[in-house]
């Protein structure tokens, strides 16, 4: 999820369904008689309905706009990510690192701090620049300069493996979880 709201998302969800749902009972009741003889039973429907063309026009273009709008928002999210933490080209060589060498890295280097609950390291595709994010989870009462000295000394390890110096966000967080 991303900064909305997951139950939100859910509702809205819901609605969308249901609306697709009746949308569909009514069409089919216009079209299939089989439909129209199950749904007569419970609604009365008028034996003949006369739609201007006008409006089958308006309908028409409120549809593509909808259709439009989803396109939009479903090839604009994302954020970006990808497999890939650094890749390098020399020549006709190439040589790809997976964000799994990334994650054992800082795995390794963060597995002996106490404060530290988790850690999850994501790699992002940021202005055609590779970056990695990674989201430590202190206990709860953890010391926080600790925690960054910790990881600092896991990104230097990691930039020392690599061979080069990744673009790295830090995000610490807490909260109920790390209490467990």
């Amino acid at each position: 999820m991303t900064t909305t709201n997951r139950g939100f998302n859910r509702v809205l969800l819901f609605l969308i369904g249901l609306i697709g749902i009746i949308a569909g009972v009514v069409i089919g009741a216009g079209v299939l008689q089989p439909v129209r003889d199950a749904v007569q039973q419970y609604v009365t429907l008028p034996q003949q309905v006369t739609v201007p063309g006008t409006a089958l026009w308006i309908i028409a273009g409120v549809c593509a706009v909808v259709i439009v709008l989803a396109l939009v928002v479903v090839f604009t999210r994302g954020g970006g990510g990808t497999s890939v933490a650094v890749r390098e080209r020399t020549g006709d060589d190439q040589v790809t690192v997976n964000v799994a060498l990334v994650r054992d890295v800082i795995d390794h280097e963060l597995a002996d701090v106490h404060d530290i609950v988790t850690t999850k390291v994501d790699t992002y595709l940021v202005k055609k620049q590779r970056a990695a994010r990674i989201r430590v989870h202190v206990r709860r009462g953890g010391d926080a300069v600790t925690v960054l000295d910790a990881v600092d000394h896991a990104v230097t390890t990691l930039d020392h493996t690599l061979g080069r110096e990744v673009p790295v966000l830090v995000h610490l967080t807490g909260g109920t979880r790390t209490a467990l």
